[in-house]
């Protein structure tokens, strides 16, 4: 669940991500796999993972290019990109480096990218068709640009149920899911247009499914409390045992995606975008 935008990174937050990490990146490979995939990226490419987050699809992509290629990510957040890269070091991935960059303001390297790729970090660009357009003269000709955006809040109930639910019980106004936000291009069709409009030929769509799985309903309530820090603090002055039972309305709610055993296999739905220059 990349995020375009600076994070605020305190112990609490950079544990949670740690913590969290393999669930959320087991459910994403099939996603980071597909892109590598479309954008048909091969040994000796250069690629560049714009709004990496913790460093995917970067790191697929790093191994789809080999010793001969090399990867790009690149961030607004330091403390994502230091994840990112112990990762890439722990992985033995030499050929993959990391920077802290603004998507909009990227120069034109002396050798083009023969793929740019971006995992769920388009819906927090401000303007949509001036990032695809820096994108476009990055790109070698022919160069295939791939993105991964989510649709609207239901296609994702990892991402919107907890808050919505969370809000209603206390009978607080209902979570923006708009500007800013990972639904800020629930239109698919309408992001899918832009590309076309920023320069873009053969530019396609397609959904493709990412399952988290949690071990029970337990898990996944400490996961979304773990990671949902912005709600947590705009709900901090109602007494414990209101925000327990809202949250045990949570739990209520993720037992309809439980299987025989206990575990929580939530599916969601990712909208990838493929293009060539």
């Amino acid at each position: 669940m990349n995020d375009a935008k600076p994070q605020a990174w305190d112990p609490k937050r950079a544990a949670a991500w740690d913590k969290w990490f393999p669930i959320l990146e087991d459910g994403a490979q099939v996603l980071s796999d597909r892109m590598v995939a479309l954008a048909g990226i091969g040994p000796g490419d250069r690629v560049l993972d714009v709004a990496t987050g913790l460093g995917e699809p970067a790191a697929t992509a790093a191994r789809a290019v080999g010793v001969s290629g090399h990867v790009d990510g690149v961030d607004l957040s330091p403390g994502m990109l230091d994840f990112a890269q112990r990762r890439a070091d722990r992985l033995g991935l030499t050929n993959l480096s990391f920077r802290e960059a603004d998507a909009n303001a990227l120069e034109v390297p002396e050798q083009p990218y023969d793929a740019i790729l971006c995992r769920w970090g388009l819906m927090f660009m401000q303007d949509l068709k001036a990032t695809l357009q820096s994108f476009h003269a990055l790109l070698k000709p022919g160069g295939r640009v791939v993105a991964a955006i989510w649709g609207g809040p239901e296609d994702a109930p990892a991402l919107s149920m907890g808050n919505r639910i969370v809000l209603s019980a206390l009978d607080l106004p209902p979570p923006n899911e708009g500007a800013g936000t990972p639904f800020a291009l629930s239109d698919v069709d309408a992001a899918t247009k832009t590309f076309g409009e920023s320069g873009f030929r053969d530019v396609s769509g397609e959904w493709l499914p990412v399952t988290y799985i949690f071990e029970s309903v337990d898990e996944f309530i400490q996961f979304r409390r773990e990671r949902s820090k912005p709600l947590e603090d705009r709900i901090a002055h109602f007494p414990s045992a209101k925000r327990d039972a809202a949250w045990q309305k949570v739990a209520e709610a993720a037992r309809t995606f439980a299987d025989t055993v206990g575990a929580v296999r939530m599916t969601n739905k990712a909208y990838v975008i493929a293009a060539r220059r």
